[in-house]
């Protein structure tokens, strides 16, 4: 069992002000049945009797003995209300399928279209429907952003193969619906890198000012690379895998951080909320280099 203490949105709570910039391209019916978000968790207090986790990252569990965290998830919200919440970390791929998000607690049985599925590193899917169990539990909406956070535990099988646990689960912050604060089309500024000798043009670049980071998105399709760097932080060199830098690359629903990296703050002006810097990184195999981005956030 453990708590989540959520602060309120006058204190501390993250206001996304900028939620997502659709591609110019995509119709009508897209934006009214999807958001892609984006988010990352300011500092709550999370407290566990089984185990201390990330309080850096948005979604959390854990799964089997192995943890499970990811900074980052998409919520899908279609015309009839139904929502999915998906998310990756290391190859492995959770969905929360909600068939509304009227209620405050959903059993994850199959009926009325909730259920949770858990897809593993070789691509074997289990799912709540038919034998398995599991809810969700919201436990914070924002009405007015069209945010929810919670709390989920499920059983998922692969019928006569195998089971898989999910425990102590939580999210935050996904967005399901309600008025935007800010929807535009056009970018929050300039984003350029290789990923190893490629070159990568963003079509939309985001950034987002959570409350204690600032998060810098190039993405590109469902390609995406995302800079999060501390709110407070001054012109200067720092390394881009502590102290509350991170870096990470988004491939559709598969999330890897980076390994190592750094990254070199040329200038950031609060009052003005904007920020220019250089960067670099590793994920994996992957090399990121000549990174650049200039944003007004």
């Amino acid at each position: 069992m453990f708590y989540t203490h959520f602060y309120s949105v006058e204190i501390k709570q993250p206001i996304i002000t900028k939620r997502i910039f659709q591609n110019k391209q995509t119709n009508n019916t897209e934006i009214m049945t999807r958001f892609i978000l984006l988010f990352a968790v300011a500092v709550f207090t999370l407290t566990s009797c089984e185990n201390v986790q990330d309080n850096q990252t948005a979604v959390q569990a854990m799964v089997d003995d192995a943890s499970f965290n990811a900074l980052y998830a998409i919520g899908n919200t279609s015309e009839d209300g139904s929502v999915t919440i998906e998310t990756s970390s290391n190859s492995r791929v959770i969905k929360l399928h909600l068939g509304n998000t009227n209620a405050n607690s959903f059993d994850l049985n199959g009926a009325a279209g909730h259920y949770a599925t858990y897809t593993d590193t070789n691509g074997n899917v289990y799912t709540t429907q038919g034998t398995g169990t599991g809810s969700v539990e919201i436990t914070d909406r924002c009405a007015s952003c069209g945010t929810i956070a919670g709390r989920f535990d499920f059983m998922a099988v692969m019928p006569g193969i195998d089971t898989v646990y999910v425990n102590n689960g939580m999210f935050v912050d996904v967005v399901v619906g309600g008025q935007q604060t800010e929807v535009a089309t056009d970018s929050d500024g300039t984003f350029s890198a290789l990923i190893d000798s490629g070159s990568f043009s963003p079509v939309v670049v985001n950034a987002i000012d959570t409350g204690n980071y600032l998060l810098v998105e190039g993405q590109k399709g469902g390609s995406s690379l995302i800079v999060r760097v501390p709110i407070t932080a001054a012109a200067g060199d720092y390394n881009l895998t502590s102290g509350g830098f991170a870096a990470t690359m988004i491939e559709g629903l598969i999330t890897q951080n980076a390994n190592n990296g750094s990254i070199t703050i040329l200038s950031h002006n609060r009052n003005a909320k904007t920020m220019k810097a250089t960067f670099a990184f590793e994920v994996g195999a992957t090399t990121i280099s000549q990174g650049v981005f200039e944003v007004r956030y």
